[in-house]
């Protein structure tokens, strides 16, 4: 999880999810910083509200499901506000699915928000990047898409998918000068988790999460900003795992719960 250090300065950011939880956070942590933020989300009252904290917040309305208004949403913040140095995908529909069902729907939901969400952006954000001489782009996925734990199902299955892809992506936006980050973060507050009816480990203020965050894009080139370090170790190290005693493990957090 090491990496190479750098120092970028304020520049434009953009950030899916930016209306609440740890999206909202980091716009404020940013602006703080003094950067001009843009943000994006369904909620326009929530934009508004976070917007509000610093003249340097811009509300973006948009619904990531819908591709054209992805498209004419990018291309706006870009002529708006005259470039964009970093977007941060944070979009997320926290679907339920019970242990042992796996209904299509909430499987289609999730991943359209998820997954496809920050597909629908990538190609526009590469374009106006690439026409500024490069960027950086990060997404917030989650420990929880490290393995295939019990009650995941689709929310897992979906942050799983996005570690994937920002691997691919790394290596083969490099040479556009574009950097790639995978921000994995452990349990944060937010309206998603106040919904959990289970003991969270290592939860997290959501103003401490978004420090960790910025900090991390802005002082580090490393691919992956994870926290809590604790909790990241054991699931990195639960990949490592034979399958039997995971197996093992991992029935045994199912009757847990």
């Amino acid at each position: 999880m090491g990496g190479q250090q750098m120092n970028v300065g304020p520049g434009v950011a953009w950030i899916v999810g930016g209306g609440s939880g740890i999206g909202a956070a980091v716009a404020r942590e940013l602006a703080d910083r003094g950067w001009t933020v843009a943000i994006s989300g369904r909620r326009a009252e929530r934009l508004d509200e976070v917007a509000a904290h610093n003249p340097s917040i811009r509300p973006y309305p948009l619904d990531v499901t819908d591709t054209r208004a992805v498209l004419a949403t990018v291309n706006a913040i870009a002529s708006d506000l005259g470039r964009l140095d970093l977007a941060l995908y944070g979009a997320v529909a926290a679907v339920g699915t019970p242990p042992g069902y796996y209904e299509p729907e909430k499987f289609a939901a999730a991943f359209d928000v998820n997954f496809l969400g920050l597909v629908r952006a990538l190609d526009p954000l590469i374009e106006v990047m690439g026409r500024q001489g490069g960027g950086q782009i990060a997404v917030i996925g989650s420990l929880a898409g490290y393995v295939g734990l019990p009650r995941g199902g689709a929310y897992a299955a979906s942050k799983s998918a996005l570690m994937t892809l920002c691997q691919t992506m790394r290596v083969e936006l490099a040479p556009r000068n574009i950097l790639v980050r995978l921000i994995s973060p452990g349990f944060v507050k937010s309206e998603l988790t106040s919904r959990n009816r289970y003991r969270m480990p290592m939860l997290m203020e959501t103003d401490e999460a978004a420090w960790r965050i910025v900090d991390g894009l802005v002082r580090s080139a490393r691919f992956e900003i994870a926290f809590p370090w604790p909790m990241a170790w054991m699931m990195k190290a639960a990949r490592l795992l034979p399958y039997r005693l995971f197996f093992w493990l991992s029935a045994l957090t199912l009757r847990a719960r």
